[in-house]
Formats: structure tokens, C-alpha cells, sequence
């Protein structure tokens, strides 16, 4: 699997530079050093570009290509099978409903204080992937609100479901025989490979959600929903924020309010035993 990550991300990365040089007019082959900036707006649709290639080259393909080697058609076809109404509902409401908590953890995760030694190679990264991101969410037409939900809401949330969920998720089930232990390491890997190390506790939680989801069903497009669900929320938020559509107070939900806070963990468990009452009701039938 690395093999085929490492391999997808060599050959898409590179075809991202000779695409922006000889298309873009933005010289990445001869000065690949002009990455070091993120914040340059003469680079925005070289950086869109290798966004969208690598999450194609460096997670879909190598996916489907282990898949297809190591997998039965049997095997595959059950965990992408069609999914039914109400699983889909419960995956689209659980991380809407997760919001004020996720806010609440992601607030106490950034305020953690993180030796010295490290501390800077992390907060170097997560300012790295700041810029990044704030780049990306600056959305003056709805266009660009379309194109980034293509870019950062469905492209990763199929690309990592079939990787953490669908493959490493089952291969740590297959070594360990513990489906708890399995999802708890896949969780761990899909937070820590973001790089993004103060926001690392909602997004292990995040991971571990989704991971229950996949192992109740056996079906990937739960997660997969459930996934793209959070990530196009936080792509309309900031859409909403920067257009005056909403109220800048909705950022901040969760903050201050340990009522709310509860509430919403309380309805996130609520959902998740739903969907796992509902499917074990589905292997009865």
C-alpha cells in the first residue's frame, strides 16, 4: 500500500508541476522553491491543481489498485454496495450535530502547551497548513464554493475513507482480531498524517466515529458521507462567514457553553447507537 501511495504521489505530483509550467505559466519544474509560499496569490491555481492530483494520485488510485490485487470482487462489491436512506441520514446528521463539540475539543486541543523542542516543528506545520487552508477557503463567487467542495469535501472523503477505513482499518481487524484496537490505530494514523497537530484530538475522534460506522455496516459509503458531511460544512461556513450569509457567532458555537458542549456529545452517541441498533436489525432480517 505504501508502495502504491509513494508511487501515485511521485507521478501525480510531478505531472501537477509540468501541467502548471507548461499550462499555468508557473515555472514548478525549474523552481519547485516557489511552494515555499502559499500565500501567493500567482500560485493559487497551481496549488488548487496539485491538491485535486494528488488526492486522485496519492489516495483513489493506489486505493483501487490495492483493492483490486488484494480483495475479492465479492469482498469490494459488499463494502461499496448501494446504501439505504436512514444509515445515510444518521451519517449526515452526526457530524452536523458534532459541530459545538468538535469546536469545543479543536479549542482545547490548540490550547495545548507542547515542549519547546518540539512545539515548533509542530506549530511551523500547522501554520503551514493554515495558510494553505485560508488560501483555499477564500471563495469570492460560487464557483469557487462548487469547486472546493470537490476539492476539500469529496475528493479526501473518499480518498481516506478507502484508505484508513477500507484498508487499514481492516488490515490492523486482520492482524489484531480486535475490531476496537483496529479502529482506534486507523483513527490515530488518519489524524497524525494530516500534520495538523493542534487539531489532532478532534480529528482522532473524528476518525474513530467513522470508523464504528464502517465496522457496523461493512459499507464505506457511510463514512465516506459521513466525512465529505464535515468537510463541506466547514467549506460553506466559511463561504456563509465571507459573504455575509451568516452570523459570524455560528463560528464560535460550542465555545463558553458546556451545556451545548454536552448536548451535543450526548446526540452524537445517540446517533451512533441508531445507526448500530439499525444495522444489527438489517443482519436479523
Amino acid at each position: 500500500m505504501l508502495l502504491f501511495v509513494f508511487t501515485g504521489a511521485s507521478i501525480f505530483s510531478f505531472l501537477g508541476f509540468a501541467i502548471s509550467e507548461l499550462f499555468l505559466d508557473i515555472p514548478l519544474l525549474s523552481n519547485p522553491g516557489l511552494l515555499d509560499d502559499y500565500s501567493d496569490p500567482e500560485l493559487l491555481p497551481a496549488l488548487r491543481l496539485m491538491q485535486v492530483l494528488q488526492a486522485i494520485g496519492m489516495l483513489i488510485i493506489p486505493s483501487a489498485v490495492y483493492l483490486w490485487i488484494s480483495s475479492s470482487a465479492e469482498m469490494v462489491k459488499g463494502m461499496l454496495a448501494i446504501p439505504t436512506r436512514q444509515p445515510v441520514l444518521i451519517s449526515i446528521v452526526f457530524f452536523m450535530v458534532a459541530f459545538p463539540f468538535v469546536n469545543y475539543l479543536a479549542d482545547w486541543n490548540s490550547n495545548v502547551e507542547i515542549p519547546t523542542w518540539i512545539g515548533d516543528w509542530m506549530q511551523g506545520k500547522e501554520a503551514q497548513a493554515g495558510t494553505l487552508t485560508e488560501t483555499f477557503l477564500n471563495m469570492p463567487s460560487v464557483l469557487l464554493l462548487v469547486f472546493n467542495l470537490f476539492m476539500i469535501a469529496l475528493l479526501p472523503a473518499v480518498g481516506e475513507e478507502l484508505i484508513f477505513r477500507g484498508i487499514i482499518q481492516q488490515g490492523f481487524f486482520k492482524q489484531t482480531r480486535n475490531p476496537h484496537l483496529a479502529i482506534w490505530l486507523a483513527a490515530v494514523l488518519f489524524s497524525a498524517i494530516h500534520l495538523q497537530f493542534f487539531g489532532f484530538v478532534p480529528r482522532l475522534l473524528m476518525g474513530v466515529a467513522m470508523g464504528y460506522l464502517f465496522f457496523w455496516s461493512g459499507n464505506l459509503w457511510y463514512p465516506i458521507i459521513a466525512h465529505f458531511t464535515n468537510n463541506a460544512l466547514s467549506v460553506m461556513l466559511s463561504y456563509g462567514l465571507q459573504h455575509g450569509l451568516i452570523e459570524k457567532d455560528i463560528e464560535s458555537a460550542g465555545l463558553g457553553n458546556p451545556a451545548l458542549v454536552g448536548f451535543s456529545l450526548m446526540f452524537c452517541l445517540m446517533l451512533l447507537y441508531l445507526f448500530k441498533q439499525q444495522q444489527e436489525a438489517t443482519l436479523v432480517k
